[in-house]
């Protein structure tokens, strides 16, 4: 007995596969590090199978075409797990400047997830974001809008339009600016602290300003984390709801 897979749909799978491999080796969570290539690949080998017997492609040549296509839906995926993970590279740099605003800029650690060092920070708020990305359940969310592409851009379309790449460098600089408004309580009580510590050392110029100032300041930061944890968390869910995923079914129009 022998099974014969038409043409169109190992040419599907492949697209598909092509595209679904960006996005679950470059989004947040499904890209992390600690999640087994062979998990990642499965997932991927899955979603694409079961796009696959559903897309209905045109008679396909078997020539140059067939590589830009794969070159197109490669560019497609990874322009969405980089989009979905644009985000966490925002908290990431909050971290980094809540941590020098604070005091701990020179405490760095490893981070297996980037495989260099980082500020202590970057890795509890990227712990937290990670779970705050679960629990809202944004992963259901990312894993749509991948199979929402398939619908506003087909496999063995035409390419990536200047529009949609121009959208994704302007996702990029809302993650900025998402970034440096979180941080800005710190910056606002750390520039409090200085001048509090700065006043302090005029009126009692014996007092050894060093030594007084970033102990202050840790504590200030470690205070500040736990008295803002829910909104600082809540501040997180927006940004991701806004960002990634659901903000990239704009990118996907674009594209």
């Amino acid at each position: 007995m022998s099974v014969v897979i038409p043409i169109d749909v190992v040419v599907g799978f492949a697209l598909a596969l092509t595209r679904m491999l960006g996005v679950f080796f470059f989004a947040p969570v499904f890209g992390h590090t600690v999640v087994p290539v062979r998990i990642r690949l499965s997932l991927a080998v899955a979603v694409a199978w079961f796009t696959a017997v559903q897309l209905e492609l045109g008679p396909v040549a078997l020539d140059a075409s067939l590589a830009f296509a794969v070159l197109r839906e490669a560019t497609i995926g990874l322009a969405l797990g980089f989009a979905a993970s644009l985000v966490f590279s925002g908290f990431a740099l909050m971290a980094e400047l809540a941590s020098i605003q604070g005091g701990l800029g020179a405490a760095t650690t490893l981070d297996p997830s980037i495989g260099a060092n980082s500020v202590v920070l970057t890795s509890f708020v990227g712990s937290v974001a990670i779970l705050v990305f679960l629990s809202i359940g944004a992963h259901h969310e990312l894993l749509r809008a991948a199979m929402l592409s398939f619908e506003l851009l087909p496999p063995a379309g035409p390419g990536p339009s200047a529009a949609g790449m121009g959208a994704l460098a302007a996702l990029g600089g809302g993650i900025f600016d998402v970034a440096v408004r979180i941080a800005a309580p710190f910056t606002a009580v750390m520039l409090v602290t200085n001048l509090a510590v700065g006043m302090l050392g005029r009126a009692i110029p014996q007092l050894n300003l060093m030594s007084l100032q970033l102990p202050a300041q840790i504590a200030i930061t470690l205070l500040l984390l736990v008295l803002g944890a829910g909104p600082f968390t809540e501040a997180l869910a927006s940004a991701i709801r806004a960002h990634a995923p659901l903000g990239l079914e704009a990118l996907l129009g674009g594209l």
